[in-house]
């Protein structure tokens, strides 16, 4: 009886080790965003002094991390395709087809997320000088607009001012350009969002409003294969 408490404390401790720690969700849909979630801002050092009318031309921005091989296999599409599945609580029926045509993308020039953020006329005229750079962006995205699960956030920037509350994210995901499409008009209207779908150039594109906020997915085949976003939301 003497060794009792000596003996319990053991007990406990090897049965806590025996436990299965519960992984992070916002680790398994984006683990740049995870990882830097208490990074600092950021701002573009190429674009601090620059004429703010050629901010769709330039380039700049934080470095890019490559993603991983294993992160583009078949299996990890249908993963992230699973898992958009169960954000939206089953099957994601097809976009509708496009109700406009453009012959050019409006992002055809926009390198930077200033130059997105120009190119949508996002907050104004003065609203993409403000856009600081950081993956904390990413996370802050509206609930309803979320980067596609298990995709790779390249670059990261917004801004919370009251006449600028903008973000602008692009990612590469291994899932296709018309699973990108679906989910993200099925996500919004199911938010309550009025949509719309484009083609403007090779984008496929998702838009619409929600009173004076405003949201644009541009979604293509990237040069390395993956598929490549560019998401911007203003005013929610």
């Amino acid at each position: 009886m003497l060794r009792l408490p000596i003996i319990l404390p053991l007990i406990l401790t090897l049965a806590a080790c025996g436990e299965e720690a519960k992984p992070d969700p916002r680790t398994e849909r984006d683990a740049a965003v995870a990882a830097a979630l208490d990074d600092p801002i950021m701002a573009d050092p190429d674009l601090a002094s620059q004429n703010r009318g050629n901010t769709a031309l330039s380039g700049g921005g934080p470095a890019m991390a490559e993603i991983p091989p294993d992160k583009r296999t078949p299996e990890e599409a249908e993963r992230a395709r699973t898992a958009a599945q169960e954000l939206l609580g089953g099957r994601i029926a097809s976009a509708p087809t496009a109700s406009q045509t453009l012959p050019e993308s409006r992002l055809a020039r926009a390198v930077t997320m200033q130059g997105v953020a120009q190119a949508l006329g996002l907050g104004g005229a003065g609203c993409p000088a403000k856009l600081g750079y950081g993956f904390i962006w990413a996370a802050r995205l509206p609930a309803g607009l979320p980067v596609y699960p298990r995709g790779h956030t390249r670059v990261a920037a917004g801004a919370d001012d009251a006449a600028c509350k903008v973000r602008v994210v692009r990612f590469a995901s291994p899932a296709s350009v018309a699973d990108l499409t679906d989910f993200y008009y099925a996500s919004a209207v199911k938010s309550g969002l009025a949509s719309q779908r484009r083609k403007e150039g090779n984008d496929e594109v998702v838009a619409g409003t929600m009173g004076a906020a405003s949201y644009a997915v541009y979604i293509r085949t990237g040069a390395d294969g993956l598929s490549e976003v560019d998401l911007a939301t203003s005013g929610f």
